[in-house]
């Protein structure tokens, strides 16, 4: 048995790692990097996958499929219901938005219709088989459908978490751990809060809507870039729960997404909530934006919009008409990747708008309500797995080596934790004879 990484060893995006014996060859998701300037996507040259494993509906789990298929491999794809109908959304979008954009794009709508074509469904705690192996998921906590999956070769169990998280969220249970219940001889980890814990979820829904009464208070319009999935439900789940005697306007390819998850209820936590916060906005439609605009300037308004990490999407234009005013807040709800345009702005106070770096007038804050787990709840997973060979992936570097430094310190041997980067292997036969 041998792991390549193709993609997500020390850094958070693209994740694809390979799992190979002489028998098959498995991927764990195949997504892509996005960048305004040059996305980048897995390194699958000298490769022929099986099957590929999708944890999640995520671009950076998903994105990178339908290269798969323009370089000519016809894999099965497994995932769960909801996670294909997500993902056909979320891949359907990126083509159109790299046409809108001028953006060179590695495959086209074709590929991804023939890709969409291969997904089969997966259930959670139900085992099957392929070729030399049998896989089962796992509710992993992410988001709806996502998926921890654990390999099992003749009683040498591969398990790959893929995003998890342990707590409950208002839209989604956290993750099923009983695959820790039997023994695993290889954990793949990922670590993108391997390095801290977030604010308390309580004390930062608190603080989010406190800020959000702040500027209202003081006549502001409140912008809250939201990730098209998990991010704008649970958001809308939190407003919901309050009257801010203003509307709420949701803007984006959130609605097309709340829309799938209602449809698979079985994946939420609380359905009957989403059901209710959604009815409860204003959706917006990209053609009657301009109207709304003026609208919210006259009566004022909360603006829910994608994109979360400002990377594009309709919130740009609502920045555009919001940023000089001071009364108005800007308040991140997720993680900023780095070189992102969100992640520039809370560390330089500066948007990029055409040719020029603007620094906006409007309040800039941030507050976590990070669907992955942070660190405490990996360091449990870890625990109570106890693998013969730990692998910790989807993180940015120097948190991979705080994380592994933690593991050496509680007992795991050193020659056994790994943290790869791009491109490396680690032949896991040579630890698990």
């Amino acid at each position: 048995m041998e792991l390549c990484f193709r993609g997500g060893a020390c850094e958070v995006g693209r994740s694809c790692v390979e799992l190979k014996t002489e028998k098959s060859t498995v991927l764990f998701d195949c997504g892509v990097k996005l960048s305004p300037e040059e996305s980048e996507y897995p390194i699958l040259d000298n490769l022929n996958a099986d099957c590929v494993f999708a944890s999640h509906a995520h671009l950076d789990h998903t994105g990178g499929i339908p290269l798969l298929i323009r370089k000519g491999m016809v894999p099965a794809i497994y995932a769960t219901e909801v996670t294909k109908a997500i993902s056909k959304e979320l891949l359907r979008d990126s083509i159109k938005i790299a046409g809108a954009e001028g953006q060179d794009i590695p495959y086209d709508k074709a590929d991804v219709n023939k890709s969409l074509n291969l997904f089969r469904k997966a259930r959670y705690n139900h085992p099957k088989d392929f070729k030399d192996f049998e896989f089962e998921f796992f509710n992993a906590g992410h988001i709806p459908g996502s998926s921890t999956i654990s390999l099992n070769y003749g009683g040498k169990r591969v398990v790959y978490t893929g995003d998890t998280k342990v707590s409950d969220t208002d839209l989604v249970k956290g993750a099923d751990l009983s695959y820790t219940k039997e023994d695993i001889a290889c954990l793949i980890v990922e670590s993108t809060y391997g390095d801290k814990n977030q604010e308390n979820r309580a004390d930062a829904e608190k603080n989010f809507i406190n800020k959000i009464k702040e500027t209202l208070e003081r006549g502001g319009i409140p912008l809250v870039p939201v990730f098209a999935v998990d991010r704008s439900q649970e958001i809308l789940m939190i407003l919901n729960k309050h009257d801010f005697g203003v509307p709420v306007y949701f803007d984006g390819l959130g609605r097309k997404i709340t829309r799938i998850m209602l449809q698979y209820p079985k994946f939420l936590n609380h359905p009957d909530d989403l059901k209710a916060a959604f009815l409860n906005v204003i959706e917006v439609e990209s053609k009657d934006r301009p109207k709304i605009i003026k609208e919210i300037k006259q009566n004022g308004g909360i603006i829910v919009s994608t994109a979360g990490m400002l990377e594009g999407g309709p919130i740009i234009p609502y920045i555009h008409e919001f940023m000089e005013d001071p009364k108005n807040s800007l308040i991140f709800t997720g993680y900023q990747v780095e070189e992102t345009a969100g992640r520039k702005l809370l560390e330089t106070g500066k948007i990029e708008i055409g040719e020029f770096d603007i620094e906006p007038k409007l309040e800039i804050a941030s507050y976590q309500f990070s669907a992955h787990g942070e660190m405490d709840e990996l360091r449990e997973i870890v625990k109570k797995a106890n693998p013969e060979v730990l692998v910790i992936q989807h993180g940015e570097e120097e948190v991979v080596n705080v994380f592994k430094d933690w593991a050496v310190l509680e007992g795991f041997n050193e020659n056994r934790v790994f943290t790869p980067k791009i491109g490396d292997k680690i032949n896991l036969t040579e630890f698990l004879k």
